[in-house]
């Protein structure tokens, strides 16, 4: 991970998430306050520091043939 001031950005193929509840986040992101955290009202709101945060492996991008793109698409991915 590398940071700048209030911008982070996680190593290639990682993706955030916060570790008290388990959401998942972007490779890329800005930290300020969060008002609710798993759904949870945070009273004062929480002021986020990368240490909120852990790296794991980004399993969303998987990588999908074009006739598969085009049945998802076509809403024919269920044949």
């Amino acid at each position: 991970m590398t940071q700048n001031g209030n911008h982070i950005v996680a190593a290639e193929g990682k993706v955030f998430r916060r570790i008290a509840s388990g959401e998942l986040f972007g490779n890329e992101m800005f930290l300020g306050y969060s008002y609710y955290i798993g759904g949870v009202r945070q009273d004062p709101p929480h002021l986020d520091t990368a240490a909120d945060f852990e790296e794991v492996d980004d399993t969303s991008a998987e990588e999908l043939t074009a006739q598969e793109a085009l049945n998802i698409i076509t809403g024919q991915d269920n044949e």
